[in-house]
């Protein structure tokens, strides 16, 4: 299809409230879209599998732009058009720092099967971290040594509390790859700090999909919640946040109504109204 433009929406705390429903509204202005060929994405930190087990398998969706960035879905045809991994020396080498260094953390498989991970438990981490393996408790897998030879990967996973300085000290670590924070989907307080390649983010995986449909910067709006959103909205031309976001990031960009209340249909409706797309 030739798209005349490109909405990419962040999803949870942006078009997926906290309570886990979507707005019937959002949902309309969504099918409004794809009848004036407008192409729709969501771009989220999911893997594939937590998307569909929150959303289903027919939401009314173009392209998912998953894991932070490091896997882009053709959602109709389910086609994998892009991925990327950590190798496996890069993958040995992440484990034993962060085992030295004593921070728990999640090393989940490399895409398409990245909703399995193996987990080490070391410090006594967050409630969140108990939580969420238990919540994939099929899927998850303690690990228990260091010294085991790994494959590729696609994330590490830190979750600390906010303001433990954690996340920090995992951005002074690894500089060479791309360190990644996000407020817990879960708990709604716990940091999510992750690791992925040097150049993967919600922003690189925007643009890989901007320029193989050919839409021009002028015609793509984004709308986001959080600090994993910060390289899409940044990269944008046309950003927004809803008024649910953290308040440094309210502060940075344009502010619409909040999840629950049609924040992206207020993104949306500006967007075109700004831009007469369609």
């Amino acid at each position: 299809m030739d798209y005349k433009a490109m909405v990419i929406i962040d999803l949870d705390g942006t078009i997926l409230p906290r309570k886990g429903k979507i707005d019937e509204r959002d949902l309309e202005v969504i099918d409004m879209l794809e009848k004036e060929k407008v192409c729709r994405v969501i771009a989220t930190g999911r893997s594939v599998f937590s998307f569909k087990r929150a959303l289903g398998d027919e939401f009314p969706l173009d392209y998912l732009i998953f894991s932070s960035g490091a896997g882009i879905l053709n959602w109709k045809t389910k086609e994998l058009i892009y991925s990327r991994n950590l190798q496996s020396d890069e993958t040995q080498t992440i484990v034993k720092k962060l085992w030295s260094e004593k921070l728990s953390f999640a090393l989940h498989e490399p895409i398409p099967d990245n909703h399995k991970f193996l987990y080490a438990d070391i410090d006594n981490t967050t409630p969140d971290f108990y939580y969420r393996n238990e919540l994939y408790y099929q899927y998850a897998k303690p690990l228990e040594n260091p010294e085991v030879e790994f494959g590729e990967a696609c994330q590490f996973l830190i979750i600390s509390k906010n303001n433990s300085g954690v996340h920090e000290k995992v951005m002074e670590m690894f500089p060479g790859y791309h360190v990644e924070r996000t407020t817990s989907p879960l708990d709604g307080k716990s940091i999510w700090t992750e690791i992925f390649p040097r150049g993967i983010s919600k922003g690189s995986g925007s643009l890989f999909l901007a320029n193989k449909l050919d839409i021009p910067m002028s015609n793509i709006m984004a709308v986001g919640n959080d600090y994993n959103d910060i390289t899409l909205l940044d990269w944008a031309e046309n950003s927004f946040i809803v008024s649910n976001s953290p308040d440094e990031l309210c502060k940075k960009y344009e502010v619409v109504g909040d999840d629950e209340n049609t924040g992206l249909c207020d993104a949306i409706y500006r967007f075109n109204e700004r831009m007469d797309i369609w």
